[in-house]
């Protein structure tokens, strides 16, 4: 019995290894070539910075990785790409969606705080779960976690809202 599992995890790890290469090839590659102020120089026309990107990326580039160095390029935002790869390379190491754990709370947890929730979340959803930290006032208090399409709502605002419905259902 085969498993769509495994055919969609390998589909993704070849896109993801794809995207990672032809990201960080534009990316030295820009670095090596000093046109970064030409390519967010706005008087510097758009054909003029296609010709430029067309020979800093590989000849193989994916379209998708082509088409972000032109959008940046054409919004004067080149200057972007460094914290892209970045970001686009904690997404892949966290691997497939859901396997990154979005955490919310008021306050900065401090490091025993975090140690302890990443524990339990892992020892739950596996031990390669990835956490993004993030504070957000409008949640009152408490913690909210996102992990794929599971919420976890620990938060003040949660509590009130959940009371609401309550109150409202018992009229």
């Amino acid at each position: 019995m085969s498993d769509p599992n495994l055919y969609a995890r390998a589909l993704f790890e070849k896109s993801v290894e794809k995207h990672t290469r032809d990201l960080h090839a534009l990316a030295n590659g820009l670095d090596k070539s000093n046109l970064l102020g030409r390519l967010d120089n706005p008087a510097e026309s758009f054909d003029s910075k296609k010709t430029l990107l067309n020979g800093i990326l590989p000849t193989n580039a994916d379209h998708e990785v082509r088409n972000l160095a032109y959008l940046l390029a054409s919004k004067n935002q080149m200057h972007l790409l460094r914290d892209i790869v970045s970001s686009f390379d904690k997404l892949a190491s966290a691997g497939a969606v859901g396997k990154l754990a979005r955490v919310s709370t008021t306050i900065e947890l401090d490091a025993q705080a975090r140690v302890n929730l990443e524990s339990k979340l892992r020892a739950q959803y596996g031990a390669d779960l990835g956490f993004e930290y993030r504070l957000d006032p409008a949640i009152l208090g408490g913690v909210l976690i996102r992990i794929g399409d599971v919420v976890i709502d620990g938060s003040v605002s949660g509590k009130l809202a959940a009371m609401k419905q309550k109150m409202e259902s018992a009229r």
